[in-house]
């Protein structure tokens, strides 16, 4: 019993790796192989509720009628999200579905990372980010408790999330520069990067706006020649403390915007390079991202804290990205919720290379791979005929 336990304890990745590590004598292996049958067989499914089927759930919803001219429904918003969340967690209740479905308490710090990279008109919606406040707070948890965060100060500013919008009811926090790294958490990659403002480790003044935008959106100036003996490089990415240190519970809510370096800024790439410093260098040609963003998301603390993804599919960007490029977008009208973000994102990938074929532009091609790997990583389902896409009218 008390091993059966320890099984409903861990996820199936963590499970297999301490078998792997510990194997048990040829006494204790026919109970060990009966006890992880059952785990497979009993234990809801890692990545959504148990539905009969196995895999991962992704529940989506699309009304164009929500988005228009870069505006959204509120009202509407609210709504597909509440029914998406309910369907997602089976449950007729909020306070259900974010205590016992989601394991969200009261007495929790919930960090809701939110994506602004692209610019105001390209931002997690607030309405959106709004719907998911509220419900948290319906679910118990005092507006105190709930952090909506990014990384750059600058893009939320310029995004309209600080000053905080008094509708939200909560804290909006930078990592850079407000609440910074963790020193002691940390991701070491074979790369080494040229440090700039805002990392860690960086020894020096802060540079002007324009300039210290221009390196960090030029990834190809942060890994090419440069030498583990340069004092101005590392090849260590340090973990944001809202991440290891503030919030015990994420809710990662990403925009789906086209990427040049790693295809688009989905569920995987814009939380793993949000979450750490001195991440350019994972986006030069030819690595997009590759075995980086997979890595960087295995960490324990990572996968055990973030509890449910939700990718804003109100307006997408399918060309032209990081910055919002008009021409390229679209009014879906859409949100995608699940619990894994290999599901969501190989989902959207497939409806972003039709919107990109019929607009004429390259295919995504290997700049995505990092997907298939996050799937060998053990952290979620690429393959479609595995996911549970569950489309909600």
């Amino acid at each position: 019993m008390i091993f059966l336990k320890s099984c409903r304890d861990m996820n199936r990745h963590r499970f297999l790796r301490t078998l792997s590590q510990n194997p048990p004598s040829f006494r204790r292996l026919g109970l060990a192989a009966v006890a992880l049958g059952l785990f497979f067989l009993a234990c809801p499914t890692q990545y959504g509720q148990a539905t009969g089927k196995p895999g991962s759930v992704v529940v989506y919803l699309e009304n164009p009628r929500v988005a228009s001219q870069f505006q959204v429904d509120s009202e509407a918003v609210r709504t597909l999200f509440r029914q998406g969340l309910l369907r997602l967690c089976h449950t007729q209740s909020v306070v259900q579905a974010w205590r016992e479905a989601l394991g969200v308490q009261p007495s929790d710090t919930v960090g809701i990372k939110i994506s602004t990279t692209a610019g105001p008109l390209m931002a997690t919606r607030l309405a959106l980010v709004r719907a998911i406040v509220d419900s948290l707070i319906e679910s118990g948890l005092a507006p105190s408790q709930i952090i909506v965060w990014d990384k750059f100060e600058d893009d939320l500013r310029n995004s309209g999330y600080l000053p905080a919008p008094t509708e939200l009811r909560c804290r909006v926090a930078s990592v850079i520069p407000e609440t910074g790294f963790d020193p002691h958490r940390y991701y070491v990659n074979e790369l080494w990067g040229k440090l700039i403002w805002g990392d860690l480790l960086f020894r020096g003044t802060r540079p002007s706006a324009g300039q210290w935008r221009w390196e960090l959106e030029h990834p190809a100036e942060a890994s090419g020649g440069i030498s583990s003996e340069d004092p101005s490089t590392s090849n260590r990415s340090f973990y944001a403390r809202l991440a290891t240190q503030i919030c015990t519970k994420i809710v990662h809510v990403p925009v789906l915007v086209d990427h040049p370096s790693v295809g688009f800024l989905g569920c995987l790439a814009d939380l793993a390079l949000g979450i750490v410093d001195n991440s350019r260098r994972f986006l030069s040609e030819g690595i997009w991202g590759d075995p980086a963003i997979p890595e960087i998301l295995s960490q324990d603390f990572v996968r055990t804290r973030t509890v449910l993804h939700v990718l804003d599919c109100l307006m997408i960007q399918y060309g032209g990205g990081p910055r919002c490029a008009p021409q390229y977008t679209y009014p879906l009208g859409g949100i995608y919720l699940s619990r894994d973000p290999v599901a969501i994102d190989s989902t959207v990938r497939a409806r972003l290379e039709t919107w990109r074929r019929e607009a004429k532009l390259p295919p995504l091609g290997p700049r995505t791979r990092y997907i298939e790997t996050a799937a060998r990583y053990g952290l979620g389902i690429a393959d479609p005929s595995k996911i549970e896409l569950i489309a909600l009218p």
